[in-house]
């Protein structure tokens, strides 16, 4: 007999059990997303809940509007954000339309930053919990991950190993990349919200957009 799903009141009673305040989100496009999404783009976990941060966030399972890095704003007066402009860079350099890829959170609860999550180890368990679940339903086979932690917790649940490690032409950053028993392969890109490795002026960005199609197998 095979195990219930860890499903959206599994996730929302975790929230409570944990004592968190900030809301949670999941998925950042459409649930669907989950069982036809050939790759998949995976943050750490939410921001929000900082001082001054009185947004009412909510508790989100997914965007039924669509991909989120697309059709929200994140930016001052409407505008877009630094992290969906890079996203978005992500989606053109792979060549994926903004509705084709699963957007996510490895850990799905809020917090001003990672440093500043409570209860660390239990926010992994559950997110742990969630994530065997999404990949035994999930055909996507490159998981592209936004910073290198979430990209070494998905390597653990899936016994990934680092085959390669590329440069991005910033500094010493690099796209290091993971390939797993069973066929998939992670990504692990530096964090968009500090490297803005793409829409750079002159050939800036190109060393990074060879790394990052090498990373995927998109290019020798």
């Amino acid at each position: 007999m095979s195990a219930k799903p860890y499903e959206r009141d599994d996730l929302a009673a975790d929230y409570a059990r944990l004592g968190y305040r900030h809301g949670w989100t999941f998925l950042m496009t459409r649930a669907a997303r989950l069982r036809d999404a050939r790759v998949a783009f995976v943050g750490l976990n939410p921001g929000g809940g900082g001082a001054g941060d009185d947004h009412p966030y909510e508790e989100t399972w997914d965007q039924p509007l669509g991909n989120a890095y697309f059709v929200e704003s994140w930016g001052p007066n409407g505008s877009l954000s630094p992290i969906q402009r890079q996203v978005q860079a992500w989606h053109t350099m792979l060549g994926i339309g903004a509705d084709e890829s699963l957007c996510a959170q490895f850990v799905p609860f809020r917090s001003p930053d990672w440093h500043r999550l409570d209860r660390k180890e239990e926010a992994l368990a559950v997110a742990a919990r969630l994530w065997r679940g999404v990949l035994d339903v999930s055909p996507a086979s490159l998981l592209v991950t936004m910073g290198k932690l979430p990209a070494e917790h998905l390597g653990s649940l899936l016994e990934g190993r680092v085959v390669a490690t590329l440069p991005t032409g910033w500094g010493n950053s690099t796209i290091d990349v993971l390939d797993t028993p069973g066929g998939r392969r992670i990504v692990a890109m530096p964090h968009p919200s500090r490297y803005q490795l793409f829409n750079r002026l002159g050939n800036a960005s190109e060393q990074a957009r060879q790394s990052l199609r090498i990373a995927a197998g998109l290019e020798p």
